[in-house]
């Protein structure tokens, strides 16, 4: 427990993904708060500082001198704000385009259709999954459609939306990405071969109609040679789950 609690401080209280894209995000994180941190304890210092050092005592009936400009302390604290702004923007680009970025020859590419309310996992041997929201369900319903993919190789989902604007979000990938309308939005993910055999929850995050709140899917992560063995056993299959 404890080895945990100094581990998320250290991470200053980032989540722990389990792909090899979401280490951009903990960096950006990272020194998002090695810059934040310093500069607020910075400000808050100079805030006490000043209420305390110049605070008005009982023995003064005079107002202290009056100072219309200081060009130096003007230059510095705009040139240090506007060199910090850059230094995160150079960090949020790149890890942006490290988590654009796709492999040309990915080890496997799933269809993932988004839709009001449910999703539709489409494989290359066509075996499709398929769940969907009749009726308002029980918040803790398990009849949820499935996207099984394998861990320790990159897998590429092609995310469109057959309606209004969805959003596929997995909060232990660290990572969300709109499904909107007559788009695809590629996007690669390498899971790690340690979560092999977990299932992880996902969901909609694009407020999308009445039944938005239960617009969820399980993700099930399996090793390699075992999802192999259970996309030839699915060819051309289709399974249809529906929540209410």
């Amino acid at each position: 427990m404890h080895d945990t609690l100094l581990a998320s401080v250290l991470r200053w209280g980032s989540p722990t993904g389990v792909t090899q894209q979401d280490s951009n995000v903990q960096r950006l994180w990272n020194v998002t708060y090695y810059i934040a941190i310093p500069l607020g304890a910075i400000v808050i210092g100079l805030i006490v500082w000043c209420a305390v050092r110049y605070r008005v005592r009982p023995d003064e009936d005079h107002i202290p001198r009056q100072v219309q400009y200081h060009i130096p302390l003007e230059v510095f604290y705009t040139i240090v704000p506007i060199a910090l702004v850059a230094v995160l923007f150079v960090y949020t680009y790149q890890a942006e385009n490290k988590e654009d970025s796709v492999s040309p020859s990915p080890a496997l590419v799933v269809r993932v259709d988004a839709f009001q309310w449910g999703w539709r996992f489409t494989y290359p041997n066509g075996y499709e999954v398929i769940g969907s929201v009749a009726t308002e369900p029980n918040i803790n319903s398990t009849s949820l459609p499935i996207l099984t993919l394998p861990a320790g190789e990159t897998v590429q989902i092609n995310l469109y939306s057959d309606d209004v604007n969805h959003s596929f979000y997995v909060p232990a990938f660290l990572f969300k990405r709109d499904a909107i309308q007559g788009i695809n939005n590629s996007f690669d993910f390498n899971i790690d071969p340690s979560v092999a055999g977990q299932r992880f929850v996902g969901e909609c995050t694009q407020f999308c109609g009445t039944y938005h709140p239960y617009m969820r899917f399980w993700l099930q992560v399996m090793a390699r040679n075992s999802f192999s063995t259970w996309l030839s056993q699915h060819h051309g299959l289709n399974t249809t789950v529906s929540e209410g």
